[in-house]
Parts: C-alpha cells; sequence; structure tokens
C-alpha cells in the first residue's frame, strides 16, 4: 500500500513539473544618447525568457509602477505578468527563437515599418577576465564589435543565455552593455524568476512579411537617396536628410552614392541657431 501511494505523489510530482515552465523576468534602463545630443532619453524596458522553450522576448515594461520604484518587484500572485502577450504594433519588440536561430523586430524608414528577420550568431564577442557583480549575480566582461559600435557588456554565466535588445551570443545573461562613445546603455535593474504552468509563447511577427537586415538596408538606402534628391516647388530646394545610421549602421562610411551628410550637418547647425 506504501508502495502504491509514493507511487502516485511520485507521478502527480512529475506530471506537475512537465506542465510548469521556467521563466526569468529582467527589467532593463535604457539610456539613449543621439550623435549631436547633450541629454539622454531614458526607458525602461523588459526581457522574459523561457529556457525551457528556449524562447525570449524584449519589449517595453508592462509595468509602469515597478519603473518607478526602481525594479522588478517580485509578487508570488503575479504570474500573468511573467507570461508574454503581444501588444499593439510590437514596435520596441525583439522576440528570439533558439531553436531556429532566429530573432524579429521591427524597423522604419521614413516611418514605414519593416519586420527584420536576422540570425543570432552574428556577434563576435571575446571574453575577458574582468569580472564584477551586478544585482548580486558575479558578472564577467566581453567586448564586441557590431554593426559599426564597440561594445562591452558584462554577463552572468549564472542565468540563462540572452540579452536585452538583439545583443546575445554570450554563454550567460548580458546584465549590462554599453557602446563605447555612450551611444545606447542597458543596465538590468531587477530580476525574478520562477516556475509559472506551461503556456505557448506566440511569436507576434509570425504572420509578417520579412526582410533580411541586407534587405533592408538596401531599402533605406534606396529611400534615404531619393529624398535628399527630392525638391519642393518653393524657395527652399532643400530634400530630407535621413540619417546613416541609428543604433546600427544602415548606410557605410564609405558608401560613396549616398551624399546628403553635409546637408544634413547643414540642417543641423540651423536647427541649433
Amino acid at each position: 500500500m506504501k508502495t502504491i501511494l509514493f507511487l502516485f505523489f511520485a507521478t502527480l510530482f512529475v506530471n506537475a513539473q512537465n506542465d510548469s515552465i521556467l521563466v526569468y523576468k529582467i527589467e532593463y534602463e535604457r539610456k539613449i544618447t543621439p550623435e549631436n545630443f547633450t541629454k539622454s532619453l531614458t526607458a525602461s524596458l523588459e526581457l522574459k525568457t523561457y529556457p525551457d522553450l528556449n524562447i525570449s522576448v524584449f519589449d517595453i515594461s508592462d509595468s509602469a509602477e515597478n519603473s518607478a520604484s526602481g525594479g522588478v518587484k517580485n509578487d508570488p500572485d503575479d504570474d500573468q505578468s511573467l507570461i508574454y502577450t503581444p501588444k499593439g504594433e510590437n514596435l520596441r519588440c525583439v522576440f528570439k527563437d533558439y531553436n531556429n536561430n532566429q530573432m524579429f523586430n521591427k524597423q522604419d524608414i521614413a516611418f514605414k515599418y519593416f519586420t527584420i528577420k536576422d540570425s543570432l550568431t552574428i556577434f563576435n564577442w571575446q571574453i575577458k577576465e574582468d569580472t564584477k557583480e551586478i544585482l548580486g549575480y558575479k558578472c564577467q566582461l566581453a567586448v564586441m564589435t557590431f554593426r559599426d559600435r564597440n561594445y562591452s557588456a558584462w554577463f552572468s554565466p549564472d542565468l540563462p543565455i540572452g540579452g536585452p535588445w538583439k545583443y546575445d551570443g554570450l554563454p550567460g545573461m548580458i546584465l549590462s552593455i554599453k557602446s563605447d562613445k555612450a551611444f545606447i546603455e542597458f543596465e538590468a535593474i531587477g530580476i525574478i524568476s520562477r516556475k509559472i504552468e506551461a503556456t505557448a509563447i506566440k511569436n507576434p511577427f509570425e504572420k509578417d512579411k520579412t526582410v533580411s537586415w541586407s534587405e533592408f538596408k538596401n531599402l533605406y538606402k534606396k529611400k534615404a537617396i531619393e529624398l535628399s534628391m527630392y525638391s519642393p516647388e518653393k524657395e527652399d530646394d532643400g530634400g530630407i536628410i535621413l540619417t546613416r545610421k541609428g543604433i546600427e549602421r544602415y548606410i557605410e562610411e564609405n558608401d560613396t552614392d549616398f551624399t546628403a551628410d553635409k546637408e544634413f550637418e547643414k540642417q543641423l547647425l540651423q536647427n541649433k541657431n
């Protein structure tokens, strides 16, 4: 009888384990200091990563209260906040599918958005010996160059692989990363983890028509040149100038087809005056 009861409860335990998944929720403070700006723009975003499903989702924080109070709250009754639900146009969302080595996000060209499907193996990291602690986790330094920017990142091998925005590819979670010229910076300000009831995490871009990164760059360059050559029938004969890059470079520095840099610099000076 004791053996039967033991097997019964053991079966219940195994089934309960199979019906649950592990989830980590990491909140980041993001700072962007655009070129020719002196003031940083800050925002609170969060990463939800599901190691059992090999999926992670980076998006705007769904709790303004958490941001105001300085980090993620560990509410034992708030499992719903750990489940990703697509919202709006998903303009800030980055969806990573580790099983298929793919990530998806949206970027715009003159306010028209495109869904980009990219690889997760596009980072050439060099891991250093330097270490420090972030939010109680021992982290190690890594450096890389990614699409025209140099980065320093601190990652923890004690957490699942992943990171904010597109950044990924280290043997642990990236808790801090910034570009060397202080253009972009992410810093983790709160972490919770626990088992929740098993649920499906949908790719919000699965029905979108996608383009590759190289296709997006070509579209951007074509539109940038087209707009810079546009001349309205007014005294002002200047076109609309798109820059060469955002966080990533859209038009290479040595690309001689794009000749709008000087005009853009002139517009910046006029705006300052």
